[in-house]
């Protein structure tokens, strides 16, 4: 009883988000916005590839959104497209800052973290 009780209450909590959700590409302009202050993150930002899902408009003021990046580690060599996840504040609909929280990290259990929140909040990856 106390299981069942305990996962309503997190399903409850839980965002949804459905598929009739709006949703547009990224402008150049806003993936610049997030690659430069995401890439200070990282080793080498310029040889950084990404991957860009849809911006999902919602009604907060910082949004969250979701992408992929495969950077260069230490021995520069690629270490494969890890889920990030950051906010995005917007002004008039457009992307004006980035915030990371979480992913891209050492740290599977970050990686699989951010990689639930994002698949939560409707953000799907090849």
């Amino acid at each position: 009883m106390l299981r069942t009780t305990l996962t309503l209450v997190v399903l409850a909590t839980i965002p949804v988000r459905t598929s009739y959700a709006q949703q547009r590409p990224l402008t150049d302009a806003e993936k610049k916005i997030i690659t430069s202050t995401y890439g200070s993150r990282l080793k080498d930002p310029l040889s950084a590839q990404y991957r860009w899902p849809n911006l999902i408009k919602a009604q907060a003021d910082a949004p969250d959104y979701c992408f992929q990046v495969n950077a260069k580690n230490s021995y520069g060599g690629y270490v494969g497209f890890q889920t990030v996840l950051g906010s995005v504040t917007q002004r008039n609909g457009t992307v004006v800052s980035y915030r990371f929280k979480m992913g891209a990290e050492s740290s599977s259990m970050m990686n699989d973290t951010a990689n639930e929140f994002c698949a939560i909040g409707g953000y799907k990856f090849q």
